[in-house]
């Protein structure tokens, strides 16, 4: 068997999809939305489908990829909200070259077409005119953001006390569990209301194609510790800079950083 390639597979889902009549639309989004896609890269997929039939479409897709190549390996993401998610690998793939097929229900207002959170999704099939391009309400999510400034600052001031207690007992495990959730996570947080706040949910992913080359490196080495004395000279890093970030972002009502 020949090795499964990214243009073979997705030539595959493009003639696959039209085939199912439930499927309303269908779009790859992720990295390709982001014309951000390497070698390295899976396929997101994202199907519109008729309220009744998910898995009727999970199956047909299911199916239709296994006239191309067994499948090695499915697994079903539980408590999405909004809609079903299942990655799948076959065999003859990259052990990268993983589908993920998210399905949404036709009469869900969730699909995923904002430009500044979801980027410039590949549109597959669009038999009903869902797939408009879509931006954030501006002004409501500034709101949001200068919302989140409040309980970020209170909740890190509140911490930092746990990941030096845990390190004072010389219980590094733990030590490193707090440091990561309730030092590093918040800065992040914080730096990304800074320079990118429109996507200040997405924590530490995509950090090296969100914030500026400079501030990534600044954070890269933050991000691993060696021991617990490593631990203590990053921990005070972390709190130094997020205190010099939360200073920048306590701008008056006019600022536009968080617009």
């Amino acid at each position: 068997m020949l090795p499964l390639t990214r243009p073979r597979l997705l030539e595959h889902l493009h003639q696959l999809v039209p085939t199912i009549p439930a499927v309303v639309a269908a779009w790859e989004g992720g990295s390709a939305a982001f014309d951000y896609r390497d070698e390295l890269s899976d396929i997101d997929a994202v199907l519109v489908v008729e309220d009744d039939a998910v898995e009727a479409v999970f199956t047909a897709v299911e199916q239709g990829l296994q006239t191309l190549s067994p499948l090695a390996l499915r697994h079903d993401v539980q408590g999405s909200v909004g809609y079903t998610q299942r990655f799948y690998r076959l065999e003859g793939c990259s052990e990268f070259l993983v589908i993920d097929l998210v399905l949404i229900r036709r009469s869900d207002p969730l699909l995923f077409r904002e430009v500044e959170l979801h980027g410039q999704g590949h549109t597959w099939l669009d038999r009903a005119g869902l797939l408009v391009e879509a931006h954030i309400d501006p002004l409501a999510d500034r709101a949001a953001a200068r919302a989140r400034l409040a309980p970020l600052r209170s909740g890190f001031e509140m911490f930092q006390h746990i990941v030096k207690k845990e390190r004072l007992r010389g219980r590094a495990v733990e030590a490193l569990q707090f440091y990561q959730a309730m030092s590093l996570r918040p800065l992040v947080e914080a730096l990304r209301l800074l320079h990118c706040p429109a996507r200040r949910g997405f924590g530490l992913r995509y950090l090296a194609r969100d914030l500026p080359a400079e501030v990534h490196q600044r954070l890269i080495p933050l991000a691993f510790v060696r021991d617990l004395d490593d631990l203590a000279l990053k921990h005070e890093a972390v709190q130094a800079w997020f205190a010099e970030t939360m200073a920048l972002l306590a701008l008056d009502a006019g600022d536009t950083r968080l617009s």
